[in-house]
């Protein structure tokens, strides 16, 4: 698993490097050259030509700035030219470089819908594209190769223009996220010979990024140096900012990899620069991520947490952005209005000044006059103020109603947390059908991805804990699942042993989920038990247990294998042991032993954990209880809590 998650955070880095074929940033001086002609010309359509070429010059190089200038162009753009195509298509590419996902979502459905309509297949081929690397940023890698399909189909349907290693390079990168690594592989050697044929420099710094990816992957450094420093090259040759530093962090990753942690970090703080200097947000994370490899591998988990910390922060900003945005643009509309309004009583002033001045003209006239002009400013004047309390209504209404689904949404998550609570049997009524218990249950947000479950059937008692992919409200979606499930396995099947439950739940499992599409990595791992008197019987699915019996504390080891889809599906095993008198168990999640704190900032981990058992193993349960979340409590102290963090004791004898 741990392979697994390397590769992953290192397959991220595709997506800085993943684009349609665009202008390049000229520099500075292109782009003050091009603004200057829009200011002398007098024609909108020519202004409106010049910031779309410059929007496209930039657009990877500084996306921020090519959408502020596509949005000029299209204020410019006159619809008797036709539906504005390009313009839309940059808009969408600017804001999924951005991260503002739902809105590149938007234009993208606009271009495709109004492509399909006026059956133009560039479009319709481009908006295939464009939503095959949205699905990318949402890790739908199966929809991200289905679109870039139907786009390869469209060009070579159509005899289009557009360069195939572009689409074969995306393919890639989907089987790449997928781990079919040998897929990757088949699609970016196609990309890079289709672009060394044609020269595309611009196109080959991203094949050599990618088949550096690959050799990272395939543990060969020499060879993924090589291409590493080869896209490095092309970036800079193109002058492809964003590129440039994606390729610099790859190269810290490599690094890092082979313990060069000094030239490592060197390289995440250069990259670093490229990507705050731009406002290059995706990649900040990325190098976030970097950042907490590196110090991670150096020993120095404080440093680390701190920026897995700054990467969940700005990870959570991307979703206020688009919240954001629409609220400044309204609002930019009410300050245009009030400005509308000032101006008005500016003129109102002005006329009385010059009806005074022009009195010899004829008092009566120009008292005509100022009477009409007065009432034209007034009606004009009441017009704006009526436009500018619609307007700010329209604020109101949108904050009452963000206020009235942000509070429907809590309400939600609250009854959610009831409704788990309610499937979940309390510490109470466990303790009643054992001999002794406790139970330390702490959802990291309002609804946990851990759960318990305990029934007793045919004589046996039988108790799990599980771990479900994610924490929250994903997390606790998946464990109302496995609660369903187990119920199903143990009481309507009536299988009571721990390794035959694990195999029929995996199977369930991979069956639920499938169903959606649902990402291969998703599922649980859990620790389960079957007890009487005399026995007890042991299984796990990555995660152990621990067992207290004669002054002694000892692991029971799991199947290294989740229950879910896994590269290699093994039957579970189980381990039977007689108990003894006075014996204990405990079941618990990873949240406890990967709490980050102490005076290190590093995680309790498993060793830890036992020392607090053991302490404190002569102690009654309940007394046992509060000496370990005081311990939990002291070592987390001033920092935040990483996971859901669950943990039973239970008396055997």
């Amino acid at each position: 698993m741990n392979i697994i998650l390397k590769n992953k955070r290192i397959i991220l880095l595709f997506l800085f490097l993943i684009s349609a074929f665009f202008s390049f940033s000229q520099g500075k001086s292109r782009r003050d050259s091009l603004i200057s002609a829009a200011a002398r010309t007098s024609s909108d359509s020519l202004k409106s030509d010049i910031y779309l070429r410059v929007a496209r010059d930039e657009i990877l190089s500084n996306p921020k700035m090519a959408l502020v200038d596509i949005q000029k162009s299209l204020q410019l753009y006159s619809l008797k030219n036709g539906f504005p195509y390009l313009r839309y298509q940059n808009k969408m590419t600017a804001m999924r470089l951005l991260g503002q996902v739902d809105s590149s979502i938007y234009y993208c459905n606009l271009v495709l819908n109004q492509a399909l309509r006026d059956n133009k297949p560039v479009w319709i081929a481009d908006s295939y594209g464009e939503f095959g690397l949205i699905s990318i940023t949402q890790n739908n890698f199966s929809k991200a190769i289905e679109y870039f399909n139907k786009q390869l189909a469209t060009i070579k349907k159509n005899k289009l223009t557009h360069p195939y290693s572009g689409v074969y390079n995306n393919i890639g990168i989907a089987y790449g996220n997928k781990g079919d690594w040998d897929m990757a592989s088949e699609y970016f050697n196609r990309a890079t010979r289709d672009d060394i044929l044609n020269n595309r420099q611009t196109a080959l710094g991203n094949d050599y990024n990618n088949l550096g990816i690959v050799s990272i992957v395939k543990e060969k450094p020499d060879s993924a140096r090589k291409y590493f420093q080869l896209s490095l090259d092309y970036k800079r040759i193109t002058n492809d900012v964003l590129g440039i530093g994606g390729s610099i962090n790859n190269l810290a990753l490599l690094e890092q990899k082979i313990k060069n942690y000094p030239k490592a970090l060197i390289l995440a703080d250069s990259a670093y620069k490229i990507a705050t200097a731009n406002g290059f947000k995706k990649l900040q994370v990325e190098i976030y991520d970097t950042y907490d490899q590196i110090y991670s591998a150096m020993g120095d988990y404080k440093t680390a947490y701190e920026y897995l910390n700054k990467k969940n922060q700005l990870n959570s900003l991307f979703e206020k952005e688009e919240y954001t945005t629409k609220v400044q643009q309204l609002e930019s509309n009410i300050e245009l209005e009030q400005k509308q309004s000032l101006l008005l009583e500016k003129d109102l002033q002005l006329t009385k000044s010059e009806q005074q001045k022009q009195k010899q003209v004829g008092i009566i006239i120009l008292g005509a006059v100022l009477v009409g002009a007065l009432l034209l400013f007034l009606i004009n004047f009441f017009r704006n103020n009526k436009i500018l309390r619609e307007r700010n209504s329209i604020i109101v209404n949108q904050k009452n109603l963000l206020e009235e689904k942000h509070k429907d949404i809590t309400d939600s998550i609250n009854y959610a947390q009831k409704i788990q609570s309610a499937l979940i049997m309390s510490e109470e009524m466990l303790s009643k059908n054992v001999k002794e218990a406790f139970v330390i249950f702490k959802p990291r947000n309002v609804v946990s991805g851990d759960f318990y479950w305990f029934t007793e059937y045919k004589g046996r008692k039988i108790l799990a804990l599980a771990d479900c992919t994610g924490h929250g409200v994903p997390g606790a979606f998946m464990s109302m699942i496995g609660i369903t499930l187990l119920n199903q396995v143990v009481k309507e099947k009536g299988i009571t042993s721990p390794a035959q439950i694990l195999n029929n739940m995996r199977k369930e499992v991979i069956a639920a989920l499938s169903i959606d599409g649902s990402d291969k990595r998703d599922g649980m791992d859990m620790a389960i038990i079957s007890f009487n008197d005399t026995e007890l019987i042991f299984a796990g699915a990555n995660s152990s247990a621990i067992l207290v019996e004669n002054n002694s504390v000892t692991e029971l080891k799991p199947n290294k294998q989740p229950i879910g889809s896994y590269e290699k599906h093994e039957e579970f095993t189980e381990q039977k042991i007689n108990i003894t008198p006075n014996s204990k168990i405990y079941l618990f999640s990873d949240g406890i032993v990967d709490q980050f704190g102490g005076p290190a900032g590093k995680k309790v981990k498993v060793r830890q954990f036992k020392e607090w058992l053991a302490s404190s193993m002569d102690l009654s349960l309940i007394k046992q209880k509060d000496i370990i979340e005081g311990n939990l409590n002291k070592w987390k102290d001033g920092f935040d809590q990483t996971d859901d963090i669950s943990l039973i004791g239970i008396k055997l004898s």
